[in-house]
């Protein structure tokens, strides 16, 4: 009995040691329990950038409800620098294209949207890039919102 406690332990550590290893460092995700994104609730994403006037895209990827009640969500995001200089952007991520036509992929009640929410951007410097998304929806939550993830690529 007790060998095969030992053999659980073992494995759960190489388990846990494994995921651990391969996660990506340029990747951050927020998991919304009661599926609300609340207002006060941002994404952050530190980026380490490693070379002088680096171009790369900010993706934002979410999993959601079928069917979510409105087209577009309003974002800001928010860059800063390694030399704390302060970039703002208004972004409004769509839902529903022109036909009326779910933009996510969808199986069953669970979809799944990946958004390049900027393009091509300029990481001027070398180091710690602080990224923040916030959801500026007019109420104090965005219903049906499983989770949300950034990354540069």
């Amino acid at each position: 009995m007790i060998f095969k406690n030992n053999i659980r332990l073992l494995f759960s550590l190489c388990v846990s040691l494994i995921l651990t290893q391969c996660t990506d460092k340029n990747r951050s995700v927020l998991e919304f329990p009661k599926n609300r994104w609340y207002q006060t609730e941002v994404l952050s994403l530190n980026y380490n950038n490693l070379s002088v006037n680096n171009v790369g895209n900010i993706i934002l990827d979410m999993n959601y409800v079928y069917g979510f009640q409105f087209s577009e969500i309003p974002l800001e995001v928010y860059i800063t620098s390694p030399s704390n200089q302060i970039t703002k952007i208004s972004y409004s991520l769509k839902l529903i294209d022109e036909n009326l036509n779910e933009l996510g992929d969808c199986v069953g009640d669970y979809c799944d949207l990946s958004a390049v929410i900027i393009n091509n951007y300029n990481f001027s410097e070398n180091g710690i890039y602080k990224i923040k998304v916030l959801n500026t929806f007019d109420n104090a939550y965005l219903p049906n919102i499983f989770s949300l993830s950034a990354e540069v690529k």
